[in-house]
């Protein structure tokens, strides 16, 4: 039996089965509940001396912001991920008169997909939402970018679903964040893996290099 998390399993996947072929030196961001990461270094998933390493979710974008699962305040997840969007939307509704179809919904009503619905149809509000969560997303990975320099970063999971929506601006604002020795230099890619068989296909082929190691 062999363990690993499902940000880790779908690095491998990616790696293995996706768009990471070839690349030894990569990074997996899964938008979903939360923000998960896989870390792809020289070939090799990054998991830290006590096998916890890469949670990237938990780096602090606003000390003392909005509170997280973990305990903390402030973390990237509650930012970044659907729940995250959600409360962006609520907080632009609260802070902006722009006329909206997300304002019909109560909060536990509301879902990310529902706000992507809006987004398509052109509701402003639902698209500066998306704006404002992919602008936070570039800003953090350009940090992630001056630490590990990979290849390419992967979005996979529900938001990553919305595509443009949520690659156009965080692909802007990670390379307007940049260190110049950096820029135009990260591909910012779609996983090329279904969201429901990554970890699956990820998690089993790391059994079999066990057990042909």
């Amino acid at each position: 039996v062999v363990l690993t998390n499902d940000a880790n399993a779908a690095a491998i996947g990616e790696m293995i089965y996706g768009g990471a072929k070839g690349m030894k030196n990569f990074v997996v961001i899964t938008l979903g509940t939360g923000l998960g990461s896989g870390f792809v270094v020289n070939g090799e998933v990054l998991y830290g001396h006590d096998g916890f390493a890469g949670e990237y979710g938990h780096i602090a974008y606003k000390r003392g912001g909005r509170s997280c699962g973990c305990g903390r305040k402030g973390c990237l997840e509650t930012y970044v991920s659907a729940p995250g969007l959600k409360r962006t939307a609520f907080d632009l509704m609260v802070n902006e008169n722009t006329p909206s179809v997300l304002r019909e919904f109560t909060f536990n009503q509301l879902t990310s997909k529902d706000i992507f619905i809006a987004a398509q149809s052109g509701d402003k509000l639902a698209n500066a939402a998306f704006e404002t969560t992919g602008k936070i997303l570039g800003e953090a990975l350009a940090d992630l970018v001056a630490i590990t320099t990979p290849e390419a970063i992967f979005l996979f999971g529900g938001l990553a679903k919305s595509k443009k929506l949520i690659l156009d601006p965080c692909r802007k604002s990670m390379e307007d964040n940049l260190l110049s020795i950096w820029k135009g230099k990260v591909k910012l890619l779609i996983s090329g893996l279904d969201e429901e068989n990554a970890a699956i296909l990820g998690s089993s082929a790391l059994a079999w290099k066990e057990l042909n190691k």
